[in-house]
This record gives C-alpha cells, sequence and structure tokens, in this order.
C-alpha cells in the first residue's frame, strides 16, 4: 500500500462527535504550493502519485499530442520529480498508481480501443512486466498494493456486480461485495476498508477480515428527500482509527447541493464527525504526518482536521490559470506533503493547453 502516514500516526485527536459546537473553520498554516509542472510539448494530466519513502515517490497520468496518446511517470528523489522511460508495453494512460515498495510499483490504465481492457504494469526494481486485469470496458476508481501478492482495485465493468479485483501473485480475480466501491485501503492480509454505496444506493463501510468483505452498520445520515449520498474516500490510521468521507447531494433548481460526510471508526463503531457549514463533498483523504488529517473539498479548497479544528487552504494554482488538485500524500518522517493534478493556462492553444501538475506543503 501507499504510505499514508500511518506509521505516524496512533490518533487523530479530540474527535469531534455528532451534536458537538463546531468553531468556524480557519485558514490552514500550511500552505500548498505549485512545485513544478510537466512542460511537455501536448497536453498533460497527472492523475494520482504514492510515496513510497521519505525521498521517494511515483506519479503518473497521461500525455497527448494530435492523435496521440502515452503513459507518463515521474519519480520523486525527494527535491525534483523526474520523468521515467517508459518501455513499449507501458502504453496505456494511466488513472492510478500504488506500491508497497520502491520494487513494488504497480500503476493502471485502461486500453480504450476496440479491444478494451483494464491493464497492470509492476516495477519490480529492474524492469516493468505487463498483465491484463480484464478484458472490457472497465472503469477503475482505486488501487491498493498490500505486497507483492496482494493487490486491490476498485472496479466496476465486465463483472458485473463484483466490484473488486485481486492480484495473489499469479493471477486477476473478481471478488464479490455489495454495491460498488469508490476507495479501499486495504492494512494486512486479514485487514481493510473500503467506501462507496449499497445496492440500493446508500453509502456502505465493508470491512475485509481476510476471508470476505462485510457490511458495517453506520449510524443514521440525514440524506435530503430526492437527494443521493455517497462515502467517497477512506483511510485507515489504525484499527480503532478508520476515516471515511463523502457526501450528500441534492438538486436546487439549476444546481447541485452539497453538504459533507465524515464518518470515524473507533474500533467498534462508526461515529459522525460534525463539520462547519461547508458548502462541497469531500474526497482523497491523506494523513498529514502530525496526527491530523487532509482532503480534498470540491474542486478548489483543501480541508484540513488537526487536533479536533478544521481549517482550509485554497487550491494551489499558478498566476492566470485554471487547474485540478488530485490525490496527495503525507511524505514519512516529516510534516510535508505532495500531490498531483494539472493547470491549464487562460488563452493557451488546445494543442499545448494542459501542464501536468506538482504540488507540495510543509
Amino acid at each position: 500500500m501507499r504510505l499514508r502516514g500511518t506509521a505516524l500516526i496512533t490518533a487523530v485527536a479530540s474527535v469531534v462527535l455528532a451534536g458537538t459546537a463546531v468553531a468556524a473553520p480557519r485558514p490552514a498554516a500550511q500552505g500548498w504550493s505549485v512545485a513544478d509542472l510537466t512542460r511537455l510539448p501536448g497536453n498533460e494530466t497527472l492523475s494520482d502519485l504514492a510515496v513510497t519513502g521519505r525521498t521517494s515517490a511515483w506519479a503518473v497520468g497521461g500525455s497527448w499530442q494530435g492523435a496521440e496518446d502515452s503513459a507518463l511517470v515521474y519519480r520523486w528523489n525527494g527535491g525534483t520529480w523526474n520523468r521515467v522511460a517508459l518501455p513499449s508495453q507501458v502504453d496505456e494512460e494511466l488513472s492510478e498508481v500504488d506500491a508497497s515498495s520502491d520494487k513494488d510499483v504497480w500503476a493502471f490504465g485502461r486500453r480504450g480501443s476496440a479491444d478494451p481492457a483494464l491493464k497492470a504494469f509492476r516495477w519490480n526494481g529492474a524492469a516493468w512486466q505487463a498483465s491484463v486485469v480484464e478484458q472490457g470496458d472497465v472503469t477503475l476508481y482505486d488501487a491498493d498494493v498490500v505486497s507483492p501478492s496482494d493487490v486491490w482495485l476498485a472496479a466496476s465493468g465486465s463483472s458485473g456486480a463484483q466490484p473488486l479485483r485481486h492480484w495473489n501473485g499469479r493471477t486477476w480475480t473478481a471478488v464479490s461485495a455489495p454495491g460498488r466501491v469508490y476507495s479501499l485501503h486495504v492494512t494486512s492480509a486479514k485487514s481493510g476498508w473500503a467506501v462507496g454505496v449499497d445496492d440500493e444506493g446508500r453509502p456502505q463501510a465493508l470491512r475485509w477480515d481476510g476471508t470476505a468483505w462485510r457490511p458495517t452498520t453506520l449510524p443514521r445520515l440525514p440524506i435530503p428527500e430526492g437527494g443521493n449520498a455517497t462515502l467517497d474516500s477512506v483511510l485507515a490510521l489504525s484499527p480503532a482509527n478508520v476515516w471515511a468521507v463523502g457526501a450528500t447531494s441534492r438538486l436546487v433548481g439549476d444546481d447541485e447541493e452539497f453538504t459533507p460526510i465524515v464518518l470515524h471508526w473507533n474500533g467498534t463503531a462508526w461515529r459522525t464527525v460534525t463539520t462547519p457549514a461547508y458548502a462541497f463533498g469531500l474526497s482523497n483523504l491523506a494523513a498529514d504526518g502530525s496526527g491530523g488529517l487532509w482532503m480534498q473539498g470540491g474542486v478548489d479548497t483543501l480541508v484540513r482536521y488537526s487536533g479536533g479544528t478544521w481549517s482550509t487552504a485554497p487550491r494551489p494554482t499558478v498566476p492566470q490559470s485554471d487547474g485540478v488538485f488530485g490525490p496527495m500524500a503525507n511524505v514519512p518522517g516529516t510534516g510535508g506533503m505532495l500531490g498531483v493534478g494539472w493547470v491549464r493556462p487562460w488563452g493557451a492553444p488546445e494543442d499545448d493547453a494542459s501542464d501536468g501538475a506538482f504540488y507540495k506543503a510543509g
């Protein structure tokens, strides 16, 4: 699995349960900035990253120039991001990456041609190895690498009601679980969590016990009439310290209104955690390296929860540009954070409009 700061955290202090008064959110003290851009010919985006150590991380994405598209892989050495040369078999835009070490890095991409398939590419420290996870039009939501012989994917596609895929060191298999899974965090061969929606479209959290994924009981969530709710991200810091976030939503006229959902597992039960009156959903949970959490709020806000206090920071960007902030992760042993996404300068030509962005904080 990607290092999410779990080794540094034993608990997130002062959990605020539903019904408790919450102070107004404050600006986050730990500011984010754009550290670098890909600056390649054409359009590039970075979609995911995995931090494997204090001076090592991996990022993946894609590049398009005219009718040609290609995979992007970058590696961070503790100071700079450098592009990784790829063999011809790594031939798809990459959407997810995770790793148990620098000798066990997995990247995933979907082949969207007349013969679609979900493909996996593994770096073993010396070479890239390719495998087909599943033929057909498969959508990948998340990936988690526990070890070279224990890899989990949350996906939907040709396997129908089976929302998970598992690698046992030899083959990929579809794994049954209720509903649809959008995020998972597997901490060992016998322990893990997954969140999404159940078969009725209601939020759900599943627990892996080494043999099956089993639903857990959630507190009652105030889903608005005619609205929807989902859990989009899960982070397990310890067996008694698991977090899940998402949102309820409903249409009001032509606008969609969001209310965040934050849940905490204390080892026995899930409890609702009260947030300030944010008008956005929450996603992309990450440990902050000092006992708290970072998460994404909507598309333009980063949210931090630390010591029982909520704070926000604006999405980092460069002057006169739009952009997207994607996944983020803590650099273990520090309070530093890394993130990826892309930026698009105003007025840029269509054939060279966006650059992949590397973000940092701390």
